[in-house]
């Protein structure tokens, strides 16, 4: 896998090793990085190759540093940042990547080190062998007198986030969170039916070489597999979908606009809720899409230029204030407020380690203040929803409490009315009965998010 003749482009393992050390040195966002990189490389498995070694060591960074120490003389911290990177790479080749043989992995992750820090070759190749010797056999934390470590390390979560999960689920519950967190993201496809059907849109993406398979949940959606760059294929290009988590595209659904309505999206941007939307609404009506940014706002613009939509007009302005928008105004209201993240784990590599817990402290302030605005816009008998992508409840059940108990005119809404499918766990029927309902990655194979719906019954 080395860089296309004639070009300077490193090779992925270069670029890989290069991204993770302006992540850790610069506390950089891999996603960004990666986005920026990758439009070096004109091959697409080397661009897949590249994303999977950045999010895989991302991901496994504290369970790979953990299996380095075994090996190493010195604390991995006296080391260089880019041979930490380059350490992290070969081992999770090792302990991770099977279709890499052990020979290669260390092989080219010597060669690797020899094209930049020379120096620390030998000490490269000599753990690297230790590490493939050894394996997974390694003198883990107890699991029963130390927990938290154990979970924490074996599994590559914060010690903050682990203690938090023990306490409100237990250690296998936890436990299978923290797994499902590890497990590779499926990317999930929104159809857009305002210009194809999503059985279509399955026969174009198959001419076009895309593997795909439908959601179970969604009408709309679809997994995709081995599709090199979406941005390139002219399905995308011509506006017969958008890529969205399929616990992401719920929300419209739950919402349950009708066409001529009158709806208002406070927490708008990038777009996706909000053009799903304007789906649902068949392009009739009007939606208010607020953001306090104006590179977002054009976000929006640009996605609703592409996907055909005519009736989002973009609005500058906080959530909390919502300029211009009139009391008692609008049939349909969508809070999809800003968040830990918390539930998106498993799709953003390093978010686990950009995140503490005092980041939390003031989230609750803020959704509950983007609440109470967007609520006094609701007209009498519209619906207001309440989203977010985490899983932690001060950010979810709390916020919709307190609003719940501070605004009688307001009925919980039950969601089964509104899913676009069954529940079968018997716990998550009685909670969408009551207007709110969690999902979490272990139990519903999809991103953590949060959902509570409301309905005005009095002025």
């Amino acid at each position: 896998m080395a860089p296309e003749a004639g070009t300077n482009s490193p090779t992925p393992r270069q670029e890989a090793a290069r991204i993770l050390t302006q992540v850790e040195t610069e506390k950089a966002y891999a996603n960004l990085l990666l986005q920026k990189r990758l439009a070096h490389y004109p091959e697409a498995r080397d661009r897949q190759f590249i994303t999977m070694l950045v999010n895989g060591v991302l991901k496994h960074r504290l369970t790979l540093d953990f299996a380095l120490r075994q090996h190493l003389s010195k604390p991995l911290s006296s080391l260089p940042h880019p041979v930490r990177s380059i350490l992290r790479i070969g081992a999770w080749q090792l302990l991770f990547m099977e279709k890499v043989p052990p020979a290669v992995a260390v092989n080219e992750t010597v060669e690797l080190t020899k094209s930049g820090q020379h120096k620390y070759a030998g000490l490269v190749n000599s753990v690297l062998r230790q590490v493939d010797t050894r394996g997974w056999d390694l003198p883990w934390p107890d699991s029963k007198r130390e927990g938290v470590r154990y979970l924490s390390v074996r599994y590559s979560h914060p010690e903050w986030l682990v203690r938090r999960w023990l306490k409100r689920w237990g250690f296998e519950e936890t436990e299978a969170l923290c797994r499902a967190n590890n497990e590779p993201a499926p990317t999930w496809i929104r159809t857009n039916t305002l210009n194809t059907s999503r059985t279509e849109l399955e026969e174009r993406l198959a001419q076009e070489g895309v593997k795909t398979e439908m959601g179970k949940r969604v009408p709309e959606s679809l997994i995709i597999r081995e599709f090199g760059a979406v941005e390139k294929l002219k399905s995308f290009q011509e506006g017969l979908f958008t890529v969205q988590d399929e616990s992401s595209q719920l929300v419209a659904h739950v919402l349950a606009p009708a066409p001529n309505m009158q709806v208002l999206d406070a927490c708008s941007a990038p777009g996706g809720k909000t053009t799903h939307l304007a789906q649902l609404m068949q392009n009739q009506g009007l939606i208010l899409a607020f953001d306090v940014h104006t590179h977002k706002l054009h976000l929006i613009e640009e996605l609703a230029e592409r996907l055909g939509v005519r009736i989002i007009e973009p609005h500058l302005g906080d959530a909390r204030e919502l300029p211009g928008v009139k009391p008692l105004s609008q049939e349909r209201v969508l809070v999809d407020a800003p968040c830990s993240g918390l539930g998106v784990i498993r799709r953003k590599a390093d978010l686990r380690w950009q995140k503490e817990e005092q980041d939390l402290l003031g989230l609750p302030e803020l959704q509950l203040a983007i609440l109470e605005k967007a609520a006094a816009c609701v007209a009498l008998g519209g619906e207001l929803l309440y989203s977010t992508c985490t899983v932690e409840p001060e950010e979810n059940f709390e916020v919709a409490k307190a609003f719940r108990q501070a605004h009688p005119e307001f009925e919980p809404v039950d969601l089964r009315e509104s899913l676009p499918f069954t529940l079968v766990d018997e716990q998550d029927a009685r909670q969408a009965a009551k207007g709110m309902l969690q999902l979490l990655p272990h139990r519903h194979g999809m991103d953590g998010f949060f959902l509570a719906k409301f309905r005005r019954t009095q002025v």
